[in-house]
């Protein structure tokens, strides 16, 4: 759900961080096959050389980032689940540099403008969520729709993306970038999961007035913060065939059940 490389991003294909915090720590067995790990960037991705980051879809075969934005669809039994990842970076243009402040919109990308590629994004977002005919419908970005942490709701993403996502009955909306673990569902179709908190859990709850009233199911208040103790998302569609959102901390237990989400069709 992006930030794959704090603070900066990487800087090529050739980038140490590349096998120091990729290659020679996600090493078990289990984790090797291909296409394994889907990818998306975040704002401390584009702080860096992006484009590197998709390049390494063709160095290593368990890395899977093809484009800024892409969708994929995964068939579990008799459920098909297809998830359309986004960059949310260059839909909002929110984004600034962590030390100096200096605002990065429009000068971390080689290529279109931010404005054309957010154009083509948004065209390409709708048409492909309207197209969708899978039991389930997952998208997946860095910046949040809503959220009560630090960072809060992304207002572009609130006007823009939630009445697509509430038109074509998208079953839930997966974000990083706050570095929490909540549940948020304003009773409109769409399940809102927060799972940024791979790192740390900041129990930051600053922008708890700023999401509908009495929308937060869930939050994770521990504070783990500065620990190396984080918490992350668990996804699945049971025997009964409904998806089920799991929250987990770092040793798996189970922090969070959502209610089980029954199928588009």
């Amino acid at each position: 759900l992006g930030d794959n490389f704090y603070y900066n991003g990487v800087t090529s294909v050739e980038d140490k961080r590349f096998k120091q915090t990729f290659e020679d720590v996600f090493s078990g067995d289990h984790l090797k096959s291909e296409n394994f790990f889907r990818v998306v960037a975040g704002n401390h991705d584009h702080y860096g050389n992006c484009s590197a980051e998709i390049a390494y879809s063709d160095v290593s075969s368990r890395w899977h980032f093809p484009n800024y934005y892409y969708d994929f669809q995964e068939t579990i039994g008799n459920r098909s689940v297809h998830f359309v990842m986004l960059d949310t970076v260059l839909l909002s243009g929110d984004s600034k540099d962590p030390i100096t402040g200096e605002d990065l919109t429009g000068s971390m990308y080689t290529g279109p403008s931010s404005q054309i590629l957010a154009d083509e994004q948004w065209s390409w977002i709708n048409n492909t969520l309207k197209d969708s005919d899978a039991d389930f419908l997952i998208v997946a970005g860095h910046f949040p729709v809503w959220s009560i942490c630090e960072h809060g709701p992304t207002s572009i993403l609130v006007d823009r993306l939630k009445p697509m996502l509430e038109q074509y009955r998208v079953s839930a909306y997966l974000a990083g970038h706050d570095h929490c673990a909540q549940h948020i569902d304003e009773g409109k179709g769409v399940s809102y999961h927060g799972i940024g908190a791979g790192v740390v859990s900041d129990p930051s709850t600053k922008h708890k007035d700023a999401i509908p009233d009495g929308s937060l199911v869930w939050h994770h208040d521990n504070n783990y913060f500065g620990a190396l103790k984080g918490a992350f998302g668990h996804v699945t569609v049971d025997q009964s065939g409904g998806l089920v959102i799991n929250h987990v901390d770092s040793k798996g237990k189970v922090l969070y059940t959502a209610p089980a989400l029954t199928s588009r069709n």
